[in-house]
């Protein structure tokens, strides 16, 4: 049920109903005086009309029973509903001169009920029971409808009256600030929509999966070993990194998360965006993806667009759903268990509560090292040494303890509508890093081809030479024929090791508001939310060598978190225009917003600089060192912005709208930024549309002041290399300094066309950005140490490298979304839904600046296939229903291992993924389906003369960073309850 304080135009909100939209195949019409006790009211008015004429209307909006007692009186028309399907549905309401139809339809807009004509010519408004079944995958301005219907009821024409079909389209929050709602096929600029119940029915347990797998122009690369960004996978729209698409909840703004992508291949190098994981299926009503600019209507961020994910307000759903999936390797098992229960609050409030619970195993898809070969860990289990198969797990990582709760609530309070809606998630992480080879690892194990003993007394003795590799019983020898005073961590980990990385990300947002509308017709909206993303990292099986035999194994390496505060006031109101189609909107507000970045240490022995660190033995935990307490801190910023929003229907034909807005940051500035947009109605059948917006990102927090420490030893002295704020004396040095916003501007254009049951959109887009930020690198010689330091940095002493981020290069993006559905009904073989969803984005770095080099240009470029298609077939006869759909993925580029001598090209791949379900009761459905049913897996990489399967590339045989991934198929069984 939507929940709606608007006030209606002066004129009809048209509906193209040329345009249509797929209808949802088996929606059976209900008996609405049968069934659950309730009495069905019947008002009957003079019913003499003719079906086609207009009337003049003005319903307000509001309570639906009252709308419709309004309609009955204002249509002269018969109206049969139940009261308990109705009670607490809010109306947008309908004004202006409107045949009966299009009032009906526009008052019923974006709720969960139909209409439908019974065998008497009575009509009935019902609720539509099809969003209690699994849905299909659509991307809804050209395929199913919200709340599609079969009605033969209000047709003009007399002789389309027993085949006539209209269709109530998804209506969409994001992308127009106008009061009066607009479905998605009515944008004016290019809008996707996907229901709550097609989320859930994608086979998939994880929120980013299921999005990818519907929308081409979205994308989520896996990170199996990336250090944090394993934890949270970054997402990318139009090719563009996480952080260049704003995420809002229910309109609101919703913070970024606390992970900064600093190993992160590709694209998302250095991003921090938001952390979309805790949201998920159960708790959505729909998600809403805005493909355009709109850093003018909304802020920071909104470069490629906007995900906007609308949250359940239904209070009459009670849904649980069981799922269990397993790879057809036999791992990866995964147990979900999810789940909406909605209740009324009073007469028209609502409340929902919705849970996800989910544990899954991890996967392994990689070999042992030099398995091809014979040589690296495969020669050393052929030796007998205790060594793992295989010693690194290329795969998904271990998730666990993944708990997600979402609420959202609202309560109507006289004229306005208090309303609150949150979140809490909490998951635990485990992957694996990299395997520490007994005979080579430097600062460890080894030392100039020997193995590195440590000397606890000063005494001396210790035996020279390289680890005999033989047998391990020569190696075990050699180890133990060192007298008591020397060590070698050869005795702790005699066969190496591969550390455990991971940790826990809690998260956490609230928010509460009032909207409603003042006497004189102005709509407000007044909230305030609260966010925080906290990262806790931990390492398992490793070592801090400089602390010798005393090391421990497991560290807690700190945390980083990541803490938003926004208050928002938005008005709407609606200025009567002589001579124009419909009233100017004039939408107005202002936001403040406090950002805090924070970095907790770690434990002390995740970062100290023990005693055997002038023996060669490496400082801090192995693998990841822990925040030490000089880079922890919190650093904070705010910025005050206000914003004009002006949007009318000029003409029955031609819209318009412009957005303005100025943002003032306290650390770097202020920005001004505007959009134009319009669409033109050529005929009932086709549409153009364009806009043109200039917008900014600014700076992440974490950019600004993430502070690193690691610590060597060479050349006789402790020697640091630093991740350092760019406002850092040191970073100022070598050409730091703050960090401004990257500049875009955004080109779209578009049509919208309808022929016969086929609709199509096609969209071009070009986005060009400026200033773009990167992490530079600067080796510290002595000529710069000693200028440092009489500056007054002593630190720089010790330092031998800084990197900090820096403001670039340039970027252009380009390309085409074309999205196509057709339709066809079978009669009493049901009906076929045909989506074909096809993105082509094509980047070039049109200024490279200073840092970036040959294989970093052509990651940014070619990281991401410049081709992505899905192709959809589902099916609904009677209680079942199947999904078909093909995945292609075009050629892809990546640096294995983040290192540009070895460029991987990957060709194209199609996936497959199909699912059929069965409606086993009213109540009950069961659905059985399979990820990647054929087995598709990216080609084995080869590249400058080694693969894979050679010593030293620790067995990933597969590209690393596809974004198809490279799991291989899987399989699932799911069970759904309405009760």
């Amino acid at each position: 049920m939507r929940h709606y304080s608007t006030r209606p135009s002066s004129t009809p909100f048209r509906k193209p109903n040329k345009f249509k939209t797929s209808l949802v195949a088996g929606v059976s019409l209900l008996a609405v005086c049968a069934g659950g006790g309730a009495q069905a009211q019947v008002h009957t008015l003079n019913y003499s009309q003719p079906q086609g004429e207009v009337n003049v209307f003005q319903i307000e909006a509001g309570d639906l029973k009252t709308a419709l007692n309004a309609y009955i009186e204002q249509s002269g028309k018969q109206l049969i509903y139940r009261d308990d399907q109705i009670r607490g549905v809010k109306t947008m309401g309908a004004a202006g001169s409107l045949t009966n139809k299009e009032a009906l339809v526009q008052l019923l807009a974006g709720s969960q009920l139909i209409m439908r004509r019974d065998s008497s010519g009575a009509v009935l408004v019902v609720l539509d029971d099809s969003h209690t079944k699994a849905g299909w995958q659509k991307i809804a301005y050209t395929s199913d409808a919200e709340k599609a219907a079969s009605l033969d009821v209000y047709e003009e024409d007399e002789q389309q009256e027993s085949t006539g079909k209209v269709t109530i389209d998804e209506i969409v929050a994001v992308g127009s600030r106008r009061a009066q709602a607009r479905s998605a096929l009515e944008a004016i600029v290019p809008v996707d929509v996907i229901r709550g119940d097609d989320l859930s029915a994608q086979g998939n347990t994880n929120i980013i999966d299921v999005l990818t797998s519907v929308i081409p122009s979205l994308s989520a690369n896996r990170e199996p070993i990336s250090d944090a960004a394993t934890m949270v996978r970054p997402v990318n729209l139009r090719a563009l990194p996480s952080d260049h698409t704003l995420v809002l909840v229910n309109g609101k703004r919703r913070h970024r998360g606390a992970v900064l992508g600093e190993f992160v291949s590709g694209v998302n190098r250095g991003a921090q965006g938001a952390d979309i994981t805790p949201l998920f299926g159960a708790a959505l009503k729909q998600v809403e993806v805005l493909r355009d600019g709109a850093s003018a209507q909304y802020g920071s961020d909104a470069i490629a667009g906007v995900i906007n994910y609308a949250l359940q307000d239904d209070p009459e759903i009670r849904m649980i759903s069981a799922q269990y999936g397993s790879s057809y390797k036999g791992d990866g098992d995964t147990w979900e268990a999810s789940g909406a229960l909605g209740t009324h609050v009073g007469d028209e409030g609502f409340a929902v509560l919705s849970f996800n619970v989910k544990d899954a195993s991890p996967t392994s898809r990689g070999v042992q090292d030099g398995e091809g070969t014979n040589s690296g860990a495969a020669a050393l289990a052929a030796a007998g040494f205790p060594v793992a198969d295989p010693v690194v797990v290329w795969g998904s990582p271990e998730v666990k303890n993944d708990y997600k709760i979402i609420v959202n609530a609202g309560l109507p309070v006289g004229e306005a509508e208090l309303y609150t809606f949150g979140n809490y998630a909490t998951r635990d992480v485990d992957g694996s890093f990299f395997y520490r080879n007994p005979t080579n690892r430097s600062g460890v194990f080894a030392a100039g081809g020997n193995v590195l003993f440590g000397d606890t007394t000063g005494d001396g003795g210790c035996p020279t030479g390289p680890l005999p590799t033989s047998s391990f019983g020569d190696a075990e020898a050699f180890i133990n024929s060192a007298p008591a005073n020397c060590f070698a961590f050869q005795s702790l980990y005699p066969g190496g090791f591969t550390p455990r990385f991971g940790g826990t990300v809690e998260d956490y947002s609230a928010t509460a508001g009032v909207k409603g509308e003042f006497g004189f017709g102005l709509i407000y909206d007044a909230s305030i939310s609260t966010g925080r993303n906290d990262v806790d990292y931990r390492i398992s099986n490793s070592l801090n060598a400089s602390l010798g035999p005393d090391t421990p194994t497991d560290f807690n390496l700190g945390r980083q978190v990541q803490s938003e505060t926004v208050a928002n006031a938005d008005f709407n109101y609606p200025v009567k225009m002589e001579g124009w189609a419909s009233d100017l909107n004039v939408a107005f507000g202002m936001q403040y917003h406090k950002e805090t970045f924070e970095i907790v240490a770690g434990d002390l022995a995740s970062y100290e600089v023990g005693p055997y660190i002038d023996q060669g033995f490496s400082a801090g935990a192995n693998g990841f060192q822990g925040f030490n307490a000089d880079v922890a801190g919190k650093f904070s910023r705010n910025s005050i912005s206000g914003y004009i929003d002006l949007e009318a229907d000029i003409t029955d034909q031609f819209m318009m709208s412009f957005a303005g807005r100025f943002e003032d940051f306290s650390d770097f500035g202020s920005t001004v930024n505007a959009k134009v947009a319009s669409r033109y109605n050529i005929s009932e059948n086709f549409a153009v549309r364009g806009a043109f917006s200039t917008g900014f990102r600014a700076p992440t927090l974490g950019q600004s002041n993430l502070q690193r420490s690691s610590t060597a030893f060479s050349g006789g002295q402790l020697i640091e290399q630093l991740v350092i704020a760019s406002t850092n004396p040191i970073a100022e040095f070598f050409g730091g300094g703050q960090l401004d916003p990257e500049k875009a501007r955004n080109w779209s254009m578009g049509i919208v066309a309808s022929v016969g049951e086929l609709d199509i959109t096609l969209d071009y887009f070009r986005i060009t950005v400026k200033d773009r930020i990167s992490l530079t690198s600067a080796d510290i010689d002595d000529a710069s140490r000693t200028a440092l330091v009489a500056a007054g940095n002593p630190e720089a002493a010790t330092i031998s490298n800084v990197q900090f981020f820096v403001n670039d290069f340039d970027t252009r993006t380009q390309g085409l979304d074309l999205v196509a559905n057709y339709k066809k009904d079978w009669d009493d073989y049901g009906q076929t839904n045909v989506t074909l969803a096809l993105n082509y984005t094509d980047t070039k770095v049109t200024n490279r600046g200073a840092t970036i080099g040959d294989g970093r240009e052509r990651e940014i470029e070619d990281a991401l296939p410049s081709t992505r298609a899905t192709m959809t077939f589902s099916h609904d006869v009677d209680k079942f229903n199947g999904i078909l759909r093909f995945n292609y993925f075009g050629e892809a580029y990546e640096s294995l291992f983040n290192d540009s001598t070895l460029p991987v090209t990957t060709d194209a791949l199609v996936i497959v993924d199909a699912q059929l379900s069965y409606q086993i009761t009213e109540s009950l459905d069961v659905a059985v389906g399979a990820k990647n049913i054929f087995n598709a897996y990216p080609k084995e990489w080869e590249t400058a003369g080694f693969s894979g399967r050679d010593g030293g590339f620790l067995g990933a045989i597969y590209p690393l960073n596809h974004p198809a991934g490279f799991n291989g198929g899987s399989y699932y069984v799911r069970v759904t309850a309405n009760f």
